[in-house]
């Protein structure tokens, strides 16, 4: 396996230059990108005077004593670590000899009594102090951000600019702005360990630490606000949303501030999680499958809330599709689906007649081709971009300065970049063209999609998936697209 990856894989350099132009181009604002940033992260260059871009994929949750800062080199102290250890462990057993006397613990007595006690008098004083301090002090969780440099070298100290998911260069300080925040390490991933790092170049995957707080899951990191990348936003580097929905709640409800703050580490540290809770104050988590589930369960109740949770009954969204499905039998094709609700209507058709009587709205559902459907997911930017000049129109603002009406744009149809795959956004001329095509490819029920890009007047869910609401009313009363 690995002789093949060296013999017939690119080289993570050639592979950066094929890969970085199409991502680009998915991103928002792509023609504001500074073509030195582009450059650099095409060219996978690793000067220092280069522009740093880097991809927080997600935030991994690494406890204290896991960093290599409070991992002793060997298992054994140096002499000055005996030495600190034997001053704090005399001032706590003369402490404790204080209190039990009856004497008055202050500063003076512990000081006095330091002369006395010598190391290991008294094991019995040393063991119990030992079990209440790690009783007392609880092993921390840190998010590390686990990064892929794709220009520049990261250093620690550097400052560096936290790009929010709507961040688009054509509007580089419109609200909420980017956040700046401080390397305070890098690590060398190796496994579960870490290696502490001073700098890193380009081209590496690398821990970075310093970003608790300035990133939930996912996001991208520059070292300049003007013409940065928006790399978060890309559906090629996005996850899947979850598909699995249970609610928890605590074994004991006095552990509900442990389990509440668990879980948003759980969120934090697992890109592919979820965390809401609904308006009746059930707590439910989203996640990937049903053994991504257990295993944050498991993190759950041992790492992050450290007390006993309980899961309620795994729920998977059911979700239907319009397809005409013809099952084969012995005797005859018939469809296995249900009667129609109303059998002098035919199937898919309703016809609603409003209280006043004086308005019959009729709506016919009926299947796309699969020509259609699919030329709908691959331009989802396309979608996007028109339903900005509509609204750039309705508002009289000028479509090329009009980002911030596709921010809005995408803000209402809920960005749901990750969910479809978004393609080269096409003109009106180009997308009515090829979308014209696409319904003429269909062999069954031409009639019926014949100028049916024509009388679009919107498209479902949230604005850019692949459904078409048409209007087929003579005189076009819903507008169109």
């Amino acid at each position: 396996m690995l002789v093949s990856v060296i013999e017939h894989l690119p080289s993570p350099v050639n592979a950066q230059a094929a890969r970085i132009p199409p991502l680009l181009e998915a991103s928002p604002g792509y023609e504001y990108i500074d073509p030195k940033v582009a450059t650099a992260m095409t060219e996978s260059r690793k000067s220092t005077e280069e522009p740093v871009v880097a991809y927080v994929s997600k935030m991994v949750s690494v406890p204290e004593s896991e960093l290599p800062i409070n991992k002793r080199r060997g298992g054994a102290l140096t002499a000055e670590e005996a030495r600190e250890l034997g001053r704090k462990k005399r001032a706590e057993i003369a402490k404790a000899q204080a209190l039990a006397n009856g004497e008055n613990a202050d500063v003076d007595a512990a000081a006095d009594a330091l002369s006395t006690v010598a190391i290991g008098e008294d094991d019995t004083v040393d063991s119990a102090l030992n079990e209440e301090e790690v009783a007392e002090q609880e092993d921390k969780e840190h998010l590390i951000g686990f990064a892929r440099l794709y220009s520049g070298t990261l250093t620690v100290g550097q400052e560096i600019y936290v790009l929010p998911p709507k961040f688009t260069p054509a509007n580089p300080r419109a609200a909420p702005e980017p956040k700046k925040v401080t390397i305070t390490a890098l690590y060398l991933l190796m496994g579960r360990s870490l290696e502490a790092l001073n700098s890193v170049p380009a081209g590496s995957v690398v821990g970075i630490a310093g970003l608790e707080g300035a990133i939930l899951k996912s996001g991208t990191l520059c070292s300049q606000l003007d013409g940065a990348p928006n790399l978060s936003s890309s559906s090629a580097i996005s996850t899947n949303a979850p598909i699995v929905r249970v609610a928890v709640e605590p074994a004991w409800p006095a552990d509900l501030d442990k389990m509440v703050k668990g879980l948003r580490l759980l969120e934090q540290a697992d890109p592919a999680v979820l965390y809401e809770q609904l308006e009746s104050g059930e707590h439910v988590i989203l996640t990937a499958g049903e053994l991504h589930l257990e295993r944050c369960l498991k993190d759950l109740r041992e790492r992050f809330a450290k007390c006993d949770v309980q899961a309620g009954e795994v729920i998977v969204p059911y979700r239907e599709g319009i397809t005409n499905y013809v099952a084969s039998s012995t005797t005859e094709n018939k469809e296995e689906m249900n009667p129609p609700k109303y059998p002098d209507l035919g199937r898919g058709r309703v016809d609603v007649v409003t209280t006043s009587k004086q308005i019959t709205v009729r709506l016919s559902v009926r299947p796309l081709p699969d020509s259609v459907t699919n030329f709908l997911v691959k331009n989802t930017a396309a979608v996007k971009r028109l339903y900005s000049e509509r609204k750039a129109e309705q508002q009289d603002a000028p479509v090329a300065d009009g980002e911030a009406v596709e921010q809005e744009a995408e803000h209402e149809a809920g960005n749901d970049v990750g969910t479809v795959e978004s393609g080269r956004a096409l003109s009106m001329d180009e997308f009515k063209a090829q979308l014209n095509t696409a319904f003429g490819e269909t062999k069954a029920e031409k009639e019926l999609w014949q100028d049916a890009t024509e009388k679009i007047t919107a498209f479902g869910p949230r604005r850019t998936g692949p459904n078409v609401l048409i209007d087929a009313t003579p005189g076009g009363i819903c507008g169109k697209l």
